[in-house]
């Protein structure tokens, strides 16, 4: 049995989790200061990021942390205080994240989709991987199931930027 949608006998509760999602533009100044965000959003496909929810984020966004500090402190006597501030903007940065949004959904969108109609979609996305659906191909099969681009009248919708992943996401089968 496959991870897709089609597999999966109980819907994931998503609409929970995108009630309660809080949607940040991803602005250079949050890339910047959040490494792995950076690294994650630099495929034009992607159109938002968001980390593990509950307490597995809590979890995971503790260890991380709690790491980066305690390799930057084992490597402390040879490297002095740039092993620690680095190893914490590297690594531990991305463990406060993924801790705060262990209680309170979080996606980080582009900027220029925060400001597109299709926002509600992008947020049904990644409500759907919080949720429990872990691959693109079964969060896209779910959104196709939902969505197509008649229904969301994007034929030919100059406000769509030629660039955007979803009209030919939902044209697949």
């Amino acid at each position: 049995m496959g991870n897709s949608f089609k597999d999966m006998r109980v819907e994931p509760d998503w609409r929970g989790v995108a009630e309660r999602m809080w949607v940040a533009k991803l602005s250079w100044p949050v890339s910047i200061l959040v490494p792995s965000l950076l690294i994650s959003s630099l495929s034009k496909r992607t159109r938002g990021v968001t980390f593990h929810f509950g307490k597995m984020g809590a979890a995971i966004g503790t260890a991380l942390t709690v790491s980066s500090l305690g390799l930057g402190v084992m490597l402390f006597p040879a490297f002095g205080l740039s092993a620690l501030a680095v190893l914490f903007w590297l690594i531990g940065t991305t463990g406060v994240v993924i801790g705060i949004t262990a209680f309170k959904p979080l996606a980080f969108v582009k900027p220029i989709c925060t400001r597109c109609r299709l926002l509600p979609v992008i947020k049904e996305h990644e409500a759907l991987h919080v949720a429990g659906i872990p691959d693109e191909l079964g969060v896209w099969g779910f959104m196709r199931a939902r969505h197509s681009v008649a229904s969301l009248s994007l034929e030919g919708d100059p406000t769509i930027c030629s660039f955007c992943p979803i009209p030919k996401r939902l044209k697949e089968h």
